[in-house]
């Protein structure tokens, strides 16, 4: 099948395949993993034919790691908009970084989005080896890690960048063990919330990063 024949299964109305497929990805591997989700199940939620996957994904596992590849540059957007506000911003603090880049992901977690269920997929696939996480945090690494670092250095101007990428792998654990664990927050900590816990995170991370701001 030609490129065009396949650009053609898509109305004006709809998502091009590709989307489509992710879509569909991001339901089913969530609801029944990897191993119990055929190709064919995902073109049946597609609505595109059975060989798609294999022609814009290269196959099931390709298309698994582009569904946590698209997941990671929809976070990556809103936090490049995130510090290009702050920025424009002379009142923004260290606290409103560290706010706006943890609120979605653990917002997420409480409303029960289907970006939380990837998110959480995507953590403990990256944990138990299932997917290499060069595919998944390659550009985590190379393009929002010395983002967000420089922005931190910016609000702490004391801060040197291995301190900082310390800092931000820091943070960063911080948010994935409320996002794979949120049940138990809510179990072992009476009244706590997503809210609760962002602004607690938010006061623990920005002392910390503050206090090596000092040295």
């Amino acid at each position: 099948m030609s490129e065009t024949e396949f650009d053609n299964q898509v109305s004006a109305k709809s998502e091009p395949v590709p989307e489509k497929l992710l879509d569909a990805a991001e339901e089913l591997f969530c609801e029944k993993g990897f191993d119990g989700t055929s190709v064919r199940d995902l073109t049946k939620a597609a609505g595109c034919n059975v060989a798609a996957v294999n022609y814009h994904f290269g196959g099931k596992d390709g298309l698994y790691v582009e569904m946590f590849r698209r997941q990671m540059r929809r976070l990556f957007q809103r936090h490049k908009e995130l510090i290009d506000t702050l920025a424009d911003n002379p009142d923004a603090t260290l606290e409103d970084l560290v706010r706006g880049a943890i609120t979605e992901p653990l917002k997420a977690i409480e409303n029960k989005e289907k970006s939380a269920a990837v998110m959480k997929l995507l953590v403990r696939e990256v944990l138990n080896q299932h997917v290499h996480k060069d595919e998944i945090i390659g550009d985590w690494k190379h393009e929002f890690l010395p983002m967000f670092c420089d922005a931190m250095m910016r609000f702490c101007p004391g801060l040197d960048s291995e301190t900082a990428r310390l800092c931000m792998f820091t943070l960063d654990a911080l948010v994935v063990h409320p996002i794979l664990f949120y049940e138990i927050y809510l179990e072992m900590v009476p009244g706590i919330n997503a809210e609760g816990i962002v602004e607690h995170i938010v006061k623990f991370a920005s002392a910390g990063i503050r206090a090596y701001s000092k040295e």
